[in-house]
């Protein structure tokens, strides 16, 4: 193949590519369904999306929505974006893209997703989340969102409407009157921010070792280093700064503690704290066999 024909191909894959991010100008381009997108004749203006469309846009720009709503040919759509892991406490930001056209409204609500026969009265159940209320919403306006697709979102504090600690909600989302609608569900986890918890160690007979973890709620994410002292009536006190790892319910960190390090020992007092937010700690004191010295447990910061 000629250089020439090896240009000429590669600027048709680079036009094919930026037709399919809906990034380059044109007057009219077809949908491929019969609808008819309207791009500005210029890439540095958004490009508008037709409600009338027959296809859903095969890219969404934030690269958040989830796709799994379908709203079938000819219809108008709103998509959710999938709900990041929250605590109880934390503002929550719900968004996501929509064909609706700018200028349109969404209906937000949020209600419980524990369905249990209520009584009849719903005092002090206004603008309530909680299990037997009505929930809580609002209105939001489409507004122009990344490559100028329509974009939607609502700013949500889980201290008030009544959350509750590692409970099931739902969010609809709807328009048009509830012509179009959609829903998604989430949970809000129990770890009040800020915070750090510190689980009872345990025994790692094999390694002869004591096994120490918890979860994190500081507000610094993956950024966040711990502290760890664990020092004991023999005098021997041993220090390290750990990491911070995401899983299932959030953050957390655990450490391994070589007895050895530590020994002899009565009792031992185990002192965590944020590297970036040194108030921000627990100190609990053991027994040798890992007892609390008062009980009930409290694994939570002050």
């Amino acid at each position: 193949m000629t250089l020439s024909r090896k240009i000429f191909s590669l600027l048709i894959i680079l036009f094919s590519i930026l037709l399919a991010t809906g990034c380059v100008s044109s007057e009219h381009i077809p949908s491929g369904s019969g609808g008819i997108i309207n791009v500005s004749p210029s890439s540095a203006l958004p490009m508008t999306i037709d409600p009338s469309i027959t296809t859903r846009p095969s890219v969404q720009c934030s690269g958040k929505s989830n796709g799994s709503f379908s709203s079938g040919a000819g219809e108008p759509f709103i998509l959710i974006s999938p709900v990041s892991h929250n605590y109880i406490g934390e503002n929550i930001t719900f968004d996501g893209t929509t064909n609706l056209p700018r200028g349109e409204t969404i209906q937000l609500q949020i209600y419980s997703g524990e369905f249990i026969p209520c009584p009849k009265s719903s005092a002090g159940c206004e603008g309530q989340v909680r299990t037997c209320c009505g929930g809580f919403g609002d209105t939001v306006p489409v507004i122009e969102g990344p490559c100028g697709i329509s974009s939607w979102s609502w700013d949500v504090n889980t201290s008030q409407h009544g959350f509750q600690a590692d409970h099931e909600y739902i969010l609809s989302a709807s328009g048009r009157d509830g012509l179009v609608l959609n829903g998604s569900v989430f949970i809000v986890n129990g770890l009040p921010q800020p915070n750090l918890t510190l689980n009872l160690p345990e025994n790692d007979p094999n390694s002869n070792a004591l096994l120490l973890s918890g979860q994190v709620n500081t507000g610094n994410g993956p950024d966040e280093r711990l502290l760890l002292t664990v020092s004991s009536d023999s005098g021997k006190v041993v220090s390290s700064t750990i990491p911070v790892a995401h899983d299932g319910n959030g953050y957390s960190w655990n450490f391994t503690l070589k007895k050895p390090e530590i020994l002899p020992y009565n009792f031992y007092t185990v002192n965590i704290t944020s590297k970036n937010n040194p108030q921000i700690g627990i100190t609990r004191t053991f027994l040798y066999n890992n007892e609390p010295l008062y009980y009930p447990y409290n694994p939570y910061s002050p």
